[in-house]
């Protein structure tokens, strides 16, 4: 297990385009959406390895959360 934070970055609608710069974008995006969550993964070793180099490097990883179907 590996524990991350991760950081809300923008609301999407059905078809998946951002509402950003919509009215229904600033109302969902007034507050602070971030919190703490848990990933497994199969080789936590290797995915920290692959994140420092990336962050290193000036890449940012980025995440979002999706309903879970089963």
């Amino acid at each position: 297990m590996m524990k991350v934070k991760l950081v809300f970055e923008d609301w999407h609608d059905s078809s998946g385009q951002s509402v950003y710069n919509t009215e229904k974008g600033i109302e969902l995006s007034a507050g602070d959406f971030h919190f703490e969550a848990t990933i497994e993964v199969e080789d936590p070793e290797w995915l920290r390895a692959q994140a420092r180099l990336q962050l290193d490097k000036g890449f940012t990883p980025v995440f979002y959360v999706v309903k879970k179907t089963t």
